[in-house]
């Protein structure tokens, strides 16, 4: 049996990008998936993403310095696809970490098993609600079409799309914290008309404990913002995180 070695390579390139997307793109990357099934999955997904764009061939390399600059350019075109997406969805986990910490939460912030990082409760609030969003939305068909997409634009062992990637996850860097700072200001503005509010009635009756009742106002205007909007930012986040997989900034 002969083996087609210039499609064989070109299948295992695309195996480094689609293994790559599945390390970093959201949901599919998440610390809860083992390993094995990530691995798993990018072999299948590329076999079939392969065999759908018609068995492209690669040019082999004559040398292994070759060869490893070209698993690192797949590489690194996977995870340039997957972290632009997971950087806006970092936005929303952002907007409730300020959130939480105007309402005072931030004493008791909790390690996220996710990311690997302290997070306040709203944090985490808003971070699964978005990702349950976006998986309504179908984020994760978005990744894989994206990958399936690629397989035709950027075939296996070319690197003329890499540099637009790289580019596109600076632009989605400082797309992600402007949206962090618009979807918290709604926010923070909510618990500092509470805090207004609270210096108002101390100034009006000075009986009044201030530091007794002062964090309950806090938790109640934040609290309120946090149920009128969250809905809206899980689904502004995660339809900006879907835009990512067509090139589209935001």
């Amino acid at each position: 049996m002969r083996v087609d070695l210039p499609a064989a390579y070109g299948l295992l390139l695309l195996i480094f990008r689609a293994a790559a997307l599945c390390m970093s793109a959201p949901l599919l990357g998440m610390r809860g998936v083992p390993m094995r099934s990530r691995m798993a999955l990018a072999t299948v997904v590329a076999a079939v993403a392969f065999s759908g764009a018609g068995y492209p061939h690669a040019d082999v390399p004559g040398t292994f310095l070759g060869l490893g600059a070209q698993a690192m350019a797949e590489t690194v075109m996977g995870l340039c696809a997957g972290l632009s997406a997971r950087i806006i969805l970092d936005a929303a986990q952002t907007a409730g970490q300020l959130a939480g910490t105007s309402m005072g939460f931030g004493f008791g912030a909790l390690l996220d098993p996710v990311n690997g990082t302290e997070s306040t409760m709203l944090g985490q609030l808003f971070s699964w609600v978005t990702i349950g969003v976006a998986v309504a939305l179908g984020i994760h068909r978005e990744a894989l079409g994206w990958l399936a997409l690629s397989v035709h634009q950027v075939p296996p062992g070319t690197v003329d799309g890499l540099g637009t990637l790289a580019q596109g996850v600076v632009v989605q860097s400082i797309y992600a914290v402007t949206l962090a700072i618009r979807l918290g200001l709604p926010l923070l503005a909510a618990v500092t008309f509470g805090h207004a509010v609270l210096g108002i009635m101390g100034r009006a009756a000075p009986q009044i404990q201030i530091s007794s009742v002062g964090f309950a106002v806090a938790i109640l205007a934040g609290g309120t913002a946090v149920y009128a909007l969250l809905p809206h930012i899980a689904h502004i986040t995660a339809q900006a995180a879907l835009r990512t997989f067509h090139g589209q900034p935001g």
